[in-house]
């Protein structure tokens, strides 16, 4: 099979490490780009980008291509996504999908239909340490799994298209969904608008899944992160994770890439709960910087284009899943009360056939 021709639709924020990503896979070659502002064009100035496969309209380049990549503010995604797939193309596009979760279940019913590939951009799935935190979970080396924390957070400037919890809380909701290979059945959440701007710029959401393991989101523009950002210019973040088993914990740290197992479980002694310590160990991982982790997710996207397989985070598990989740967060703020999930059978089996990202 021929490698594809890819049309990137977005160059700003995050769209720069796209484009950084399908140069340092080799795709260079094959890659077209679409951005309104042609002053993001300059963008492509360190990759000798030939000026005939830049443009502002995306039509200009839509029927030249086998793939589209679609990197813009997320009220354009519905919209992008199915016009891409009605013109016969696979569709790549960075969380979330879609701004609703009516629009999820349509785009996904038009996917379904059309027999097109399609895969949502959550990268710390592809996070070489998530992968191998996912294969102690399924091995069994942490035992049963009962609480799951995660830190999104940091001084950083706040997005204009959606709240805190939907652009960076968001990544590890669908992480601890693809850890458990389950989805939570009640959902509570407390958010803050503190900017005054209509988007909550602070959030803690905590998720019981059906097994009775919980989890706790924080996520926020106000607090303190622990290391200068790798994507957002002049920023600090923590972007970590612990995994608690009744054998082992582990603690994640994706901005250091930064594993440590802790070989800690409690027995009853004495009439007594005590920790009983075994080895800690902090494994050896490979690195990941954020253009590497996008490599990783875009490489597994073509090889299952090329297969014509699901892909690891598809339009179910990681599309309507999310937007029903967001959506009941929203709700559990504004009303103050749990929410109980009402899944349908092939949203609670979605994360079942999620394969492991090696």
């Amino acid at each position: 099979m021929s490698l594809p021709k890819i049309l990137q639709v977005g160059l700003g924020g995050f769209g720069r490490n796209h484009l950084k990503a399908w140069h340092q896979m080799g795709m260079g070659d094959y890659l077209y780009l679409a951005d309104l502002n042609p002053i993001l064009h300059a963008e492509t100035k360190n990759f000798n980008f030939p000026k005939e496969r830049i443009a502002t309209d995306i039509n200009d380049f839509i029927d030249l291509v086998d793939v589209v990549d679609i990197v813009t503010p997320s009220h354009n995604h519905f919209e992008l996504c199915e016009m891409a797939i009605s013109k016969g193309k696979d569709v790549f596009v960075e969380k979330p999908m879609t701004m609703t979760s009516d629009e999820a279940i349509q785009l996904t019913k038009i996917l379904q239909e059309s027999g097109k590939i399609l895969q949502v951009g959550y990268y710390y799935r592809f996070h070489p340490g998530a992968t191998r935190l996912r294969s102690l979970i399924k091995n069994g080396n942490l035992g049963e799994i009962r609480y799951l924390s995660g830190n999104f957070m940091g001084f950083k400037r706040a997005r204009t298209d959606v709240g805190v919890t939907h652009t960076d809380g968001i990544h590890f909701i669908d992480l601890f969904n693809w850890l458990l290979s389950s989805v939570p059945d009640k959902i509570f959440a407390i958010t803050r608008d503190h900017f005054s701007r209509g988007l909550e710029d602070f959030s803690v959401v905590m998720l019981q899944y059906p097994d009775g393991t919980v989890a706790k989101i924080e996520s926020g523009y106000i607090q303190p992160g622990k290391w200068r950002d790798k994507v957002v210019p002049d920023a600090f973040t923590s972007k970590e994770i612990f995994v608690c088993g009744s054998q082992a914990t582990v603690e994640l740290d994706f901005e250091i890439d930064q594993m440590k197992v802790h070989g800690v479980h409690q027995e009853f002694i004495d009439n007594t709960w005590k920790p009983i310590f075994g080895d800690s160990e902090v494994p050896l991982n490979k690195t990941a910087d954020p253009v590497q982790m996008i490599s990783s997710e875009l490489n597994h996207f073509l090889a299952c284009v090329k297969d014509r397989k699901r892909t690891s985070a598809d339009s179910l598990s990681s599309g309507v899943v999310l937007a029903k989740i967001i959506e009941a967060i929203y709700a559990s703020a504004l009303e103050g009360k749990t929410i109980e999930m009402n899944w349908t059978d092939e949203e609670k089996e979605s994360l079942y056939q999620t394969p492991i990202t090696d």
